[in-house]
């Protein structure tokens, strides 16, 4: 359940950017809140690796920790990079 709720919150950090990209005018406020949902999103993936690791299935985390890794790697890049994007372009039309 964490992990379809950290999945649902990284696409929302990615959406909200992309939506400060699309707008004519720029918000601090929507590069707040995509950091914050990309935030949440990565405090999810530890709960569960938590709650994992309270079961002792250790297993799983040994499988999916690499996979873990590179995606929290490709949210947090992205999310830099699309917010980076919204501010420039915001710079641009002032």
């Amino acid at each position: 359940m964490l992990n379809i709720i950290s999945l649902i919150l990284g696409i929302g950090a990615w959406a909200v950017a992309a939506i400060a990209i699309a707008k004519p005018t720029y918000s601090h406020k929507n590069t707040i809140v995509s950091f914050a949902l990309c935030t949440f999103s990565l405090i999810s993936e530890l709960f569960e690796i938590s709650r994992r690791v309270t079961l002792g299935d250790y297993a799983a985390i040994e499988d999916t920790i690499r996979a873990v890794i590179i995606a929290a790697v490709v949210l947090n890049v992205t999310t830099i990079i699309l917010n980076i994007v919204a501010l420039v372009k915001s710079k641009k039309n002032v």
